[in-house]
């Protein structure tokens, strides 16, 4: 309007402005168009930067990992030079008590972290729970267990 406000309430804009986003990406043009729309905007506001955490942040947020989970930090010491993965994958850890310290699975990087989606990790045990309760306390039942979900 002429004096800057706009002649209708909040929620009336909000539930107008779903409406008309709805309308635009039920085709394939209008798709592609509010991608290409929302891909300018982020580079346009510099998100990535904005979203980025800082190295003292992330320095921190690795010490406090590494403080409330040692066992997993001596793991991946003790594996890290075990065998070069292929690009594009991780070394998965089924358990981490010492002794398997070095008996890691090979996994896609999508793999592994829908894996991690469907597992509790108990710290006493230092070994994975599946999402029914059921211990994970053998490499052949985790090895089982990620084929279930890979294949899902």
């Amino acid at each position: 309007m002429g004096d800057g406000y706009l002649g209708k309430c909040k929620e009336c804009t909000k539930k107008d402005s779903k409406k008309q986003l709805q309308l635009n990406i039920s085709t394939p043009e209008g798709l592609e168009k509010e991608r290409k729309r929302h891909r300018e905007k982020y580079f346009r506001l510099d998100y990535r930067e904005k979203h980025k955490p800082s190295t003292e942040k992330k320095r921190s947020i690795m010490n406090r990992y590494n403080l409330k989970y040692p066992e997993k930090k001596i793991c991946k010491y003790l594996s890290r030079n075990l065998k070069p993965t292929t690009k594009g994958n991780e070394l998965h850890h089924w358990n981490y008590n010492r002794e398997f310290a070095k008996d890691t699975i090979e996994l896609s990087i999508k793999d592994h972290n829908k894996i991690h989606r469907f597992l509790k990790y108990d710290s006493n045990l230092f070994i994975y729970i599946d999402v029914n309760g059921n211990l994970l306390d053998t490499k052949d039942k985790h090895l089982s267990f990620i084929l279930k979900l890979i294949d899902l």
